[in-house]
């Protein structure tokens, strides 16, 4: 995976005041941490930052800035935005040890056009949209390509199906569906409305036949 430089700075301010004036100046407040090491408090250029951001899930990125937390690998491990103008307001940076495992969520992206869509009428449903994984951080794929072009209506692709590169574990059930190609809803609502149908005209005919006649008469 490529490895991208984001120079940052030390922050002398924390609070919201020192936040919103960093943000006026098209600065954005950061942290760094890790395992085992004393966070800092950092304020990053938000064009770069962006720019980074973009660079692909799970790019390691190594930072130019402070002694404190120059040339460390860091994740964006989280990046909070304004939810209307999608502004970064804030930047999680996770210092990485290159020689221990991350355990981290790797996109899963869609390919190829299944037969039980096109040729049967089915509805693709992806079940994960992430696959989560354990591996070095220079092992971290961008993402997996799962191809779908095999499947039929009742089809599915597992996690023990997805083609891992080398030093790439997946985690979880083996067993879980990633994907899957299911009979068209309409055809299963159409069904489910004539059961309805039978039902309520039984009843109807209950309501409107005759009581049934007493046996015996009078003494």
């Amino acid at each position: 995976m490529e490895r991208l430089k984001l120079e940052v700075s030390l922050r002398e301010g924390t609070g919201k005041g020192a936040a919103r004036t960093l943000r006026a100046r098209g600065q954005v407040p950061a942290v760094f941490y890790g395992r085992g090491i004393e966070p800092v408090h950092l304020q990053v250029d938000a064009i770069p930052l962006e720019r980074v951001a973009h660079g692909g899930a799970n790019a390691l990125i190594d930072l130019l800035g402070p002694k404190q937390v120059a040339k460390k690998p860091v994740l964006i491990k989280e990046l909070q935005r304004d939810p209307a103008t999608r502004v970064p307001l804030h930047c999680d940076l996770f210092a990485v040890d290159m020689t221990e495992k991350l355990t981290i969520e790797v996109p899963i992206h869609y390919v190829g056009r299944a037969p039980g869509v096109i040729e049967q009428g089915g509805v693709l449903e992806p079940l994960l949209r992430d696959l989560q994984v354990s591996c070095l951080p220079l092992a971290i794929p961008e993402s997996f390509e799962v191809d779908v072009s095999e499947l039929s209506i009742g089809d599915a692709i597992h996690i023990r199906d997805v083609d891992l590169p080398e030093g790439v574990e997946a985690l979880g059930d083996p067993d879980l569906s990633v994907v899957h190609v299911v009979a068209p809803r309409v055809e299963e609502e159409k069904a489910e409305e004539e059961v309805a149908e039978e039902v309520e005209a039984a009843t109807e005919a209950a309501r409107e036949a005759p009581p049934p006649a007493e046996e015996g008469g009078e003494s």
